[in-house]
C-alpha cells in the first residue's frame, strides 16, 4: 500500500521496480529511499502498488441531473441527514453526492457506484467543500443504488474519509486481482491525510470491502 505527497510513499525499503496501478493504468517505477522508514516512488497520486498489469480505469460515462438527485435520496437516510430545503437538490436532500459512476454488468442491468457525504444538520446549510475540511460535514459512505434510483443494492459507512474529513471519489471499477469481479477504488486527500479503500463489487449489487490504507500525516 502506499501513501500520497509530492511522492507516493510506501513503507520499508523496497531494491526493485514496483509496479502501481493509477487513473493512467500500470506503471513501473524504481524506489528510491525516503525520509525514515519509507520509499518514495516518483509522482503521487490515487495509485496502488500491484502485482499484475490493469488497464487505465475506463472513463466514466455522463450522469443525468436526475440520477444524481435520486443518489442523494438514496444515501440520505443511511448517512442520518435532515432535508434543508436547499435548492440543489443532491444537497437539499441532506447530503452532499460527490461521485456518480454508471457501472456496466454482463447480463444485468446497470448500477451507479455513489460516494456522498453529510450530517445530521443537513448539507444544504453549508456552502460547500470548505465547510467539509473544516469539519462540518464529514459523515461519508459508498453506496450500489439500482438502475432506476428506487434503492440502494448495499452501502457501506467510509469510517476513515468520516474521521479524517476527507471527500470520498469513486475511481470507475477495474478487475484488480483477476478473479472475474470489478473491484472500486475509493479515495480521499486533504493535505497531508488520506485514505484509499477498494471494495469488490458482487453480481448483486455487494460491495464486500477489501484491502485499505490511511493516514493521518505524510513522512
Amino acid at each position: 500500500m502506499y501513501r500520497s505527497g509530492p511522492n507516493a510513499i510506501v513503507r520499508g525499503a523496497a531494491s526493485t521496480p514496483l509496479k502501481l496501478w493509477g487513473p493512467e493504468g500500470t506503471v513501473t517505477r524504481t524506489p528510491s529511499r525516503g525520509q525514515g522508514d519509507t520509499t518514495l516512488l516518483g509522482e503521487a497520486g490515487p495509485l496502488w502498488v500491484v502485482e499484475r498489469d490493469l488497464p487505465a480505469p475506463p472513463k466514466p460515462a455522463v450522469v443525468a441531473a436526475p440520477v444524481v438527485e435520486r443518489a442523494g435520496w438514496r444515501m440520505r437516510e443511511l448517512l442520518g441527514a435532515a432535508s434543508s430545503g436547499g435548492i440543489d437538490p443532491a444537497r437539499g436532500s441532506g447530503v452532499y453526492v460527490r461521485s456518480v459512476l454508471k457501472v456496466r454488468r454482463e447480463n444485468d442491468a446497470p448500477v451507479y457506484v455513489v460516494s456522498a457525504t453529510g450530517d445530521t444538520a443537513g448539507a444544504g446549510l453549508y456552502g460547500g467543500p470548505a465547510e467539509v475540511r473544516e469539519g462540518k460535514n464529514c459523515e461519508a459512505a459508498v453506496g450500489v443504488m439500482d438502475f432506476k434510483g428506487e434503492a440502494l443494492l448495499s452501502a457501506v459507512k467510509l469510517e476513515e474519509a468520516t474521521r479524517l474529513c476527507v471527500i470520498p471519489v469513486v475511481v470507475p471499477p477495474v478487475d484488480r486481482d483477476g478473479d472475474g469481479l470489478q473491484d472500486v477504488l475509493v479515495h480521499g486527500q486533504s493535505g497531508t491525510k488520506g485514505f484509499r479503500a477498494w471494495f469488490t463489487l458482487h453480481p448483486d449489487g455487494t460491495l464486500v470491502a477489501g484491502p485499505h490504507d490511511a493516514w493521518d500525516a505524510i513522512p
